[in-house]
């Protein structure tokens, strides 16, 4: 028999309103992600320059001003870098001045100061020397973190002995493990297949997960990035507007919601008008 004491558990978690504890920042998807618990694997997927990291350091931020405590593994940088990247979304001055050593004008001088103090004030570990999933294991156990992110699945290191397809899949059992035994939401960031770039319609598709099923068997959600301006520069309407795509959800249903996407601070924002791009 189960136990009444989950019965009741479950049931007062259902029927008595309750903030929810998943929170990304972005209305509609946490209504869609309500029911999520920790010992998630959330992957966000997505061809390149369609903001994946943007998209997942957005939702990050949201979640270290709930005081959580988050692990990022940049594999594809350095964690200088990575700073240097969200600065500018924290701040929200443009990216291009950093970038370029513009000469900036004071307020945009006290932005970015104000940005450092908040980024040293949360409890974030920006990880950038780890490519294998022992690595992150270690790592993982050690800090006990309520958010992990991982940018990205494809740059993990491999044995060459193994198929690339079950190698994915044995870091994904592994993730699935990790997030059991720790108590954890991990974020997954993945590639697509290139087969997208030769259809009509780019929006991605399950069968478009890079490298192995097991991604889309052992995710418990996947989200996809489409920004259709990547594609169609011409079309005005488009401008910064983008899609993510719940291609599969366990906790409830599948859906496309709409943001927008203010490129110049690389930073994924609720769809309000008005905003200068």
């Amino acid at each position: 028999m189960i136990e009444k004491e989950l019965l009741e558990k479950v049931k007062n978690q259902i029927l008595e309103p309750q903030e929810p504890q998943f929170q990304t920042g972005f209305r509609d998807l946490d209504i869609l992600l309500a029911f999520v618990e920790k010992s998630s694997i959330i992957t966000i997927g997505g061809r390149p320059a369609m903001g994946k990291t943007s998209f997942a350091v957005s939702i990050m931020l949201k979640f270290l001003e709930q005081n959580k405590k988050c692990l990022y593994f940049s594999l594809q940088s350095s964690n200088r870098y990575f700073i240097k990247r969200i600065i500018p979304t924290i701040a929200e001055v443009d990216s291009s001045r950093l970038r370029n050593n513009t000469e900036l004008n004071e307020n945009e001088k006290e932005k970015i100061s104000a940005a450092f103090e908040k980024l040293s004030k949360f409890n974030l570990t920006i990880i950038d020397d780890v490519q294998k999933i022992e690595g992150i294991k270690e790592k993982i156990e050690q800090e006990k973190p309520d958010i992990v992110f991982i940018d990205y699945l494809q740059l993990f290191d491999t044995p060459a002995t193994k198929q690339r397809n079950e190698a994915i899949e044995d870091i994904m059992l592994s993730l699935k493990e990790l997030v059991l035994n720790n108590n954890c939401i991990i974020f997954v960031l993945s590639q697509l297949s290139r087969a997208i770039e030769s259809r009509c319609d780019k929006r991605p598709m399950l069968c478009d997960l890079r490298d192995s099923g097991a991604i889309e068997t052992i995710s418990d959600i996947v989200l996809f990035i489409y920004r259709d301006e990547y594609y169609n520069r011409d079309i005005v309407e488009n401008r910064g507007k983008a899609e993510i795509i719940t291609a599969k959800n366990s906790y409830g249903t599948t859906s496309v919601l709409e943001l927008l996407f203010r490129a110049s601070i690389m930073k994924f924002l609720e769809p309000i008008i008005d905003y200068d791009f």
